[in-house]
């Protein structure tokens, strides 16, 4: 092959287990390319780009959108829920509503700070069990219908369900790197949630969604399952270096992002002002 692939347009080209020592592929379009059990040693890419392929980002960011509506669908529901047990004339389920609205700012605060499967997990369950016991002693011993528990706890996992379909489709959009994207991501279910029904409430949680997630890409303790998701795509759909050898290969100004490193050789790799975003090292 070959040795000299600079300046190339090289999407999902296959590379796979050839020997391309000191080769050199300065300034190419490597997004989408599989370089897996390849040899480049002395490989040169500098100002190379790596990621994936504008057909499958375009993919992607259907798809995220898609969900992203989706997860505004979810929090129109909650807060008509909401809503609706504040307007009730039972002043138990009035009671319920206000302490639904301070728990779901407790779970945005608890969410950004452990992350949301920890909020789930440590706050959503354990409330959830709480409400629907206390429901059903209500209802037994004639103290209540039991009602606004119900309703609690429904508001509370529809709350949930938003942020984890949610979390995902910004994760996917995130995993694109372009604000642009994300942030036509974040608004789309916020926006979608309000016009079918939804007040400013289901924007403002749309909104923290997205806000959390993208805090979940920087790599943020708490946050490992989201990380996976963006890991997962850039394993799936990035430029692979997987099994690798890259013994002093250069990437100096190269533009790496979305690219998997997992079990490749890159102790003496020479990365000089190169950026690495949502990259996999394993």
């Amino acid at each position: 092959m070959d040795k000299d692939q600079s300046n190339k347009n090289l999407q999902k080209a296959s590379f796979q287990n050839e020997d391309l020592s000191n080769s050199n592929f300065s300034g190419s379009d490597l997004r989408g390319a599989d370089f897996t059990g390849a040899n480049l040693t002395g490989a040169d890419f500098t100002r190379a780009k790596t990621g994936i392929t504008p057909t499958n980002a375009g993919l992607l960011f259907l798809a995220a959108l898609v969900v992203s509506l989706l997860s505004g669908y979810f929090a129109m529901l909650a807060g008509r829920t909401l809503q609706q047990m504040l307007d009730s004339q039972d002043v138990h389920i009035r009671t319920a509503a206000i302490i639904e609205i301070v728990l779901i700012v407790i779970f945005i605060l608890f969410s950004w700070w452990k992350g949301v499967g920890n909020a789930i997990m440590k706050l959503v369950l354990p409330v959830a069990f709480i409400a629907i016991l206390a429901g059903l002693v209500f209802y037994f011993t004639g103290a209540g219908t039991g009602k606004g528990m119900l309703y609690l706890v429904l508001a509370y996992f529809l709350v949930a369900i938003m942020f984890i379909v949610g979390t995902i489709a910004r994760g996917a959009a995130g995993t694109l790197s372009s604000n642009i994207l994300f942030i036509v991501v974040a608004l789309g279910g916020g926006i979608f949630g309000k016009s079918i029904g939804g007040g400013i409430g289901t924007v403002i949680m749309a909104l923290s969604c997205a806000i959390i997630s993208k805090r979940a890409l920087t790599g943020v303790k708490g946050f490992e399952s989201l990380q996976k998701i963006a890991s997962t795509i850039t394993t799936k759909f990035g430029t692979s270096f997987r099994n690798s050898k890259l013994s002093d290969t250069r990437f100096t100004g190269a533009k790496i992002q979305n690219a998997d490193f997992s079990n490749a050789e890159v102790s003496t790799v020479k990365w000089g002002d190169s950026k690495k975003v949502n990259c996999v090292f394993s």
